[in-house]
């Protein structure tokens, strides 16, 4: 029974013998096969305890399930590209999906109608190409032939034509219709900063201020004379106005009149839709505009200054006969006339001015002859004008002279109110009318030699009417009507009726 226990003991340490034996062999085969790898840690060991075996084949089964995993995870591709270490999986990131690019987009087709269309516009272009270059050529040959034919580079020529015709229909004294013209060529040159102007005029209607159109009492009277007119009949040609503007700074501008200067060169007379020069608006010399400024013409100079955007000075001095130096006349010898304005801009195309003026022998050429005796006179105005809708402008004036001429002083009165309708039946038509008196003596002393009174006997009025037609933009047609209720202010005359018909040829 004893024996037993020891076979089991030897057999048991036999066994144990045998596996130690196995144990030794397997890991001398594992160092081996770890020694023969490139890169290996185990490379460089000699010797190696059990406990360093067993941690290296722990550390070798993990690196083997890492690359499983990162095996089952990798994109399958075709690439022939070597398989790489564990190290290289981990450190390199996969390659890019290519982007396939979109197709290129096919070109359209084009039909044979499209080709042929487009050879028909070819043509048409071709064909306007050629019919612009003769244009061209033609244009430039006209301007060479302008530049060998031209005036002047700096002067601008304009023209104005007035055919009327006029007569009486009524009155103590009737006259036959007249028809007659007023033609002006105006030049204006630029030189310097300033501007010459050079009118020419020849009038062929032979009703003055002195014999006015129509005559309407068998005494002769400047009452009812038409604003076109200076007593002309043989259509002379001459030098009309001739001045010379210029500015002083940006608010000044100085005016030197040579031949025929006149009020309205240098300062303004606040009847825009009635002052036309004749050519335009009033029919009459008296509506054309206030009859104060009548009493400036001739040679001199004139100022005119803008003290603000609202107020605007004018100063002036004109003599009747100042290029005469005989006795009695030249700038300071003869008749003359001094002014002074101040007007006020009251809104859009509105305006107020008070106007003085002193003269000497420079009768206004309105109203009766009592008021045109000459002497020294000192007027004063206030006229206005006033936009109340663009159809619709009302103005007026009102106008004192207190007179010193032989046969004793005088009290001499005018005025006018006016109401202008702007584009009534077209574009740029205008219907014009005018109640007033003109100039009249209300009250006068006894000439000391003869004895008489120089008061005028009745205050007359002057109605007036006209409708100015524009036809186009150089043609104007006016047909106007004046009505005296006392021509001359005078008692004894019956009432007179003016007709006339003006065309306007602009160029």
């Amino acid at each position: 029974m004893n024996t037993f226990p020891r076979y089991l003991n030897w057999l048991s340490i036999t066994a144990s013998s045998v596996c130690a034996t196995l144990l030794m062999a397997t890991a001398s085969q594992a160092i081996d096969s770890i020694a023969t790898k490139p890169n290996s840690p185990a490379s460089s060991v000699t010797q190696i305890n059990p406990n360093q075996l067993i941690a290296a084949r722990k550390k070798k089964r993990i690196k083997r399930k890492k690359v499983r995993v990162r095996t089952q995870v990798k994109p399958v591709t075709t690439s022939t590209t070597p398989t790489t270490s564990p190290t290289d999986v981990t450190q390199t990131p996969p390659p890019p999906t290519p982007v396939t690019p979109p197709p290129a987009p096919s070109e359209p087709s084009v039909t044979r109608e499209e080709v042929e269309a487009l050879r028909k516009s070819n043509q048409e272009l071709r064909e306007k190409l050629t019919e612009v270059d003769g244009k061209a050529a033609e244009t430039t040959k006209k301007v060479e032939q302008l530049d060998k034919q031209q005036f002047s580079i700096n002067t601008k020529l304009s023209g104005q034509v007035i055919f009327s015709a006029a007569g009486t229909f009524a009155g103590d004294y009737s006259r036959n219709a007249a028809f007659g013209h007023r033609t002006r060529l105006e030049l204006k040159t630029e030189i310097g900063s300033g501007t010459l102007t050079t009118r020419l005029q020849a009038v062929g209607f032979g009703l003055s201020n002195q014999n006015p159109s129509p005559n309407t009492t068998a005494v002769a009277t400047p009452e009812g004379s038409l604003s076109w007119t200076d007593g002309t009949t043989n259509s002379s040609i001459g030098i009309d106005a001739l001045k010379y503007e210029f500015p002083l700074s940006e608010q000044t501008q100085l005016v030197v009149a040579a031949n025929a200067g006149a009020a309205d060169d240098f300062t303004d007379t606040i009847n825009p839709y009635f002052d036309g020069d004749g050519a335009s608006g009033s029919i009459s010399l008296f509506g054309n505009r206030p009859s104060i400024y009548y009493t400036v013409q001739g040679t001199g100079v004139g100022i005119r200054h803008k003290l603000s955007d609202t107020v605007e000075l004018s100063l002036g001095y004109l003599a009747r006969t100042g290029n005469d130096p005989a006795p009695g006349n030249g700038l300071f010898g003869g008749g003359y006339g001094a002014l002074a304005q101040v007007s006020f801009k009251t809104g859009e195309n509105s305006k107020v001015g008070v106007t003085y003026t002193r003269t000497f022998n420079s009768d206004p050429g309105t109203g009766s002859l009592n008021a045109n005796l000459g002497g020294i006179s000192n007027n004063i105005g206030v006229q206005g004008t006033f936009q109340v809708s663009p159809q619709l402008a009302l103005g007026g004036w009102a106008g004192y002279t207190q007179n010193q001429a032989p046969g004793g002083d005088r009290q001499i009165w005018n005025w006018a109110i006016t109401a202008a309708l702007p584009d009534v039946g077209g574009q740029g038509n205008l219907v014009g009318l005018l109640v007033g008196q003109e100039p009249r003596v209300a009250s006068s002393g006894v000439d000391p030699l003869t004895g008489v009174n120089t008061t005028d006997t009745k205050a007359g009025l002057h109605i007036e009417g006209f409708y100015q037609i524009k036809v186009n933009d150089s043609i104007s047609i006016t047909p106007g009507i004046i009505y005296l209720t006392a021509p001359n202010q005078d008692a004894n005359s019956s009432s007179a009726v003016i007709g006339a018909l003006r065309t306007t040829f602009t160029f």
